[in-house]
């Protein structure tokens, strides 16, 4: 089991789900017409189960969040954000490697 939680977040738990969590969460913006953002949600995915125990991992659909584009500048998707203890502290766009997610997440957890 993974000790990893990965959810679904919406503009109706953003704040309680995310910015009140004490520690790690690493949010995917994405849309189901773009391919790179299936891949990197499946990557994620795989991640998962061997992040540091207390990170979080969810995605949130841009095209029904529209409210969290506008509040955090999110132009195109795929979009990552880490947030560490309700801060924005990285910002990433595209698809990377699965070992280069691993790796920046473990060091920001």
């Amino acid at each position: 089991m993974s000790r990893c939680n990965f959810a679904e977040f919406s503009e109706q738990n953003f704040d309680s789900t995310v910015l009140n969590h004490k520690g790690l969460t690493v949010i995917d913006f994405w849309s189901e017409s773009c391919v790179p953002c299936i891949q990197l949600t499946k990557v994620l995915k795989q991640l998962a189960p061997e992040l540091p125990e207390g990170v979080r991992i969810g995605t949130v659909k841009a095209e029904e969040n529209i409210g969290l584009l506008d509040r955090y500048g999110i132009r195109s998707t795929p979009t990552l954000l880490f947030i560490k203890n309700g801060e924005v502290i990285e910002t990433r766009t595209g698809v990377d490697r699965r070992q280069v997610l691993k790796k920046l997440v473990v060091s920001y957890a």
